[in-house]
């Protein structure tokens, strides 16, 4: 099951059960206080019911703050994964912003997008390598671009939460809300 259907079912449970305190809670206070009017049940099986319900409630809390939990898990653990791809990347970028300003350093030829993207990259690294181009020997050297590998992968990098949210989660579904006894009372009236 995924998370994002895990976290809707085990939602509409806590929901349920939810309403389903607040319910048997109004019952009871009603049953205590003498209200008149108020339909006439067991105390004891009020109680008793509302007990049952509010354990159940933890538990299912219990699990969905274990979806949340994992899911939180997931997500963190895409984000640290796109951060060090990030990184690599921009580590890659640097040797070869270096590579280029050796290859002109030393007087060699170098491609004219290597050398937009290493004046881009940082101007003043630039302009030394072209001072030391000038005071360099004549290299007849020529390099293709270190840039053409890279214009074929660039892609689109998935949402962290999407994927957590995506993620496969072996939790079975809740149980449905208890029918019981007191199943069959009336649903608390609407409060204004």
């Amino acid at each position: 099951m995924k998370i994002r259907d895990a976290k809707q079912i085990y939602g509409a449970q806590l929901d349920a059960l939810q309403e389903r305190k607040r319910t048997l809670s109004k019952l009871l206070k009603e049953q205590e206080t003498g209200a008149p009017g108020a339909p006439a049940f067991d105390r004891v099986e009020l109680s008793k019911e509302l007990s049952q319900v509010n354990a159940q409630y933890e538990s299912t809390r219990g699990v969905m703050e274990g979806i949340l939990a994992r899911e939180q898990t997931i997500h963190n653990s895409e984000v640290a994964k796109q951060q060090n791809e990030a990184l690599a990347e921009a580590a890659e970028e640097t040797i070869k912003m270096m590579e280029v300003f050796r290859r002109i350093s030393s007087g060699a030829k170098v491609p004219p997008e290597d050398e937009r993207k290493l004046m881009e990259y940082n101007h003043e690294m630039y302009m030394a390598a072209k001072a030391a181009a000038i005071l360099a020997q004549r290299n007849d050297k020529e390099y293709d671009s270190l840039w053409e590998d890279e214009e074929e992968n660039a892609g689109e990098t998935p949402d962290a939460r999407e994927i957590a949210e995506n993620s496969e989660i072996s939790v079975s579904a809740p149980k449905a809300v208890a029918d019981s006894a007191t199943a069959d009372l009336p649903s608390a009236p609407a409060e204004p």
